[in-house]
């Protein structure tokens, strides 16, 4: 093999790899979405068929866990999951990841807000060239909750948050409201 052929060849390994890491965070962010957004397309996506959940005291299959998920997120009026730190080890198909997370929910009563954090443990697997979630673990790492306000003035909330597809973030193409 060539110095030209070489630096190929590693060069494509390389992109493989940002590639499949890319593919993994994207797996683990879309979740976050399903569950905001009470979609469960996009949560079912997120697992292969096959895939397992185990949240706090609930283990299922994704059959199980997607109606589940559903409807405790809807209890709440609004729902903020995010991810900060996100670890991944990638081996051929399977990778693992531990991912930080951070969560915001406003209670039905709304008055306060239900803040907590953990980290997602997941086995992902690439099937058919599609990284998805065949095991998952949540550890939950914190919670509180603290009293709701409108402390940034109530013309923020002019565009309340949808749970559902008339949520802004489904629009296409992204409009600018009129005055």
């Amino acid at each position: 093999m060539t110095n030209s052929e070489e630096t190929i060849a590693k060069l494509v390994e390389e992109v493989r790899y940002l590639r499949d890491r890319q593919d993994v965070l994207d797996c683990v962010n879309l979740y976050g979405r399903g569950l905001d957004r009470l979609d469960e397309g996009i949560l079912r996506r997120t697992f292969h068929a096959d895939g397992i959940d185990n949240h706090g005291p609930f283990i299922g299959t994704v059959d199980e866990f997607v109606p589940w998920a559903i409807e405790v997120e809807s209890t709440f009026d609004v729902t903020h999951h995010g991810v900060s730190s996100h670890n991944c080890e990638i081996d051929g198909d399977t990778a693992h990841a531990e991912s930080y997370i951070h969560f915001f929910v406003k209670m039905p009563n709304a008055d306060t807000i239900g803040a907590g954090g953990g980290r997602y443990l997941d086995r992902l697997e690439r099937r058919d060239g599609i990284w998805a979630l065949t095991v998952r673990r949540f550890i939950l790492d914190w919670s509180f909750e603290v009293p709701a306000s409108s402390w940034l003035g109530t013309e923020w909330e002019a565009y309340p948050p949808r749970r559902d597809r008339l949520d802004i973030s489904y629009q296409r193409p992204l409009e600018v409201p009129t005055k």
